[in-house]
């Protein structure tokens, strides 16, 4: 999915105010996804305490620090050190978990999800 989609999915919903606008739904995406960056590039971990953006239902984006290594350049075999780095991950939410593996199972046939497309009887 692309902003642009996004945005207009967000803007389709009939739970929103009549008044919102794409351009306003735009600026709010956005707003989104800068606080989040500024969130994991300002926080430093701790031992105590990961650097973590929780959304329930959905679920959590983390800060990890991926160690040096060495690698082989796979053309010339040499030997090349990446340098540590840090790095997002994503862990889902167990519903959002669970949804998926209901509509996937529903789409093998295997289940009907209420809701969810077409049901089979």
């Amino acid at each position: 999915m692309k902003k642009a989609e996004l945005i207009e999915r967000i803007c389709g919903r009939k739970d929103l105010p009549a008044g919102l606008t794409k351009k306003a739904v735009g600026q709010i995406v956005d707003f989104v996804f800068v606080e989040m960056g500024d969130y994991f590039i300002r926080t430093r971990p701790t031992r105590s305490q990961n650097v973590k953006l929780t959304y329930p239902g959905f679920g959590t984006f983390a800060k990890k620090r991926r160690p040096e290594r060495e690698v082989k350049n796979p053309r010339s075999g040499v030997p090349i050190k990446i340098p540590a780095q840090f790095t997002v991950t994503f862990s889902p939410g167990s519903e959002l978990k669970a949804l998926l593996n209901r509509v996937s199972l529903r789409a093998a046939g295997k289940v009907a999800v209420p809701g969810v497309g077409h049901e089979k009887p």
